[in-house]
């Protein structure tokens, strides 16, 4: 009734402090009870039976201002999206290895054989592989030899062997080495330790271009090849600057003045065998 009351009058301040009351239209009367008949909103009120809003009206939860994070803890919803990223994509555990690791994992196979195996499963196991299968390339039969002397003079191999090949034994062809069985194998120029005992065949034209530019070879046996001469002393006093170990019992044709010669320029070496007929004062000055 005061609602009806406010809108049915309209105060006017007499003099005397009296309100009047002012009559109103038919009109007005008709919009008056018009309003008074439609229903509350069910929003407004706080009453449990209040029906749920439609279905095209927005929910009072995306109207809010404070919406940033969910009840799931992420920011937005953008947060939730799988990232796409490829470094996570599934990599086997043998792949995960150092190359370091699968060096020292190849290292232990004792047959060649596996290891030439291990070179043909994938190209990362072939580089950490073909330093152990070339680092002493078995030389013991005259097929071998042949095979390792034709990938040496291949025009672009998929490696350069000759850098992998450290130690270089053809004792056991001793019978029939000679100049022309070892010429393929000057490319090495990487060789340490160089064994041709016995070769009695092989003359300084072969043992010279095996020892030039050859600047780290470490070891040389050439025992018993009495063909060599005091020109392969002097070869290898001027190229193997490196070398601490020497082996030439039984080269009869070593001068002694090419002895000296090494002496004065290989300045590591610690072990030398020299001829029989070497006298001591010439041992002195190793």
């Amino acid at each position: 009734m005061r609602q009806r009351a406010s809108l049915d009058i309209i105060a006017d301040g007499d003099t005397d402090g009296t309100v009047a009351a002012v009559p109103l239209s038919d009109d007005a009367e008709a919009e008056i009870d018009a309003r008074r008949r439609v229903p509350e909103d069910s929003r407004s009120t706080s009453s449990t039976s209040s029906p749920a809003p439609p279905d095209n009206e927005e929910s009072d939860f995306f109207l809010n201002a404070n919406d940033s994070q969910s009840s799931l803890g992420v920011p937005n919803l953008g947060d939730m999206q799988v990232a796409d990223d490829d470094d996570d994509e599934c990599v086997p555990p043998v792949n995960r290895l150092p190359n370091e690791i699968l060096i020292a994992i190849f290292a232990k196979l004792s047959s060649l054989s596996d290891v030439l195996h291990v070179m043909l499963t994938c190209k990362r196991w072939s580089r950490n592989a073909v330093d152990i299968l070339w680092h002493r390339p078995s030389c013991t039969t005259w097929d071998k030899h042949n095979l390792i002397c034709r990938t040496l003079s291949v025009d672009d191999p998929y490696f350069h062997y000759r850098d992998f090949i450290k130690r270089l034994n053809l004792a056991s062809l001793h019978e029939s080495v000679n100049d022309g069985s070892v010429v393929p194998l000057a490319s090495c120029n990487r060789v340490e330790r160089l064994t041709l005992t016995n070769c009695k065949n092989l003359t300084d034209s072969g043992l010279i271009p095996l020892i030039t530019n050859n600047t780290h070879l470490l070891a040389l046996d050439i025992s018993n090849d009495d063909q060599i001469t005091e020109q392969s002393m002097f070869a290898i006093a001027e190229q193997c600057k490196r070398l601490q170990g020497l082996n030439i019992t039984g080269c009869g044709r070593i001068s002694n003045e090419s002895l000296i010669n090494l002496a004065k320029n290989c300045r590591y070496l610690k072990r030398v065998s020299p001829p029989s007929y070497v006298c001591c004062g010439m041992l002195r000055l190793f």
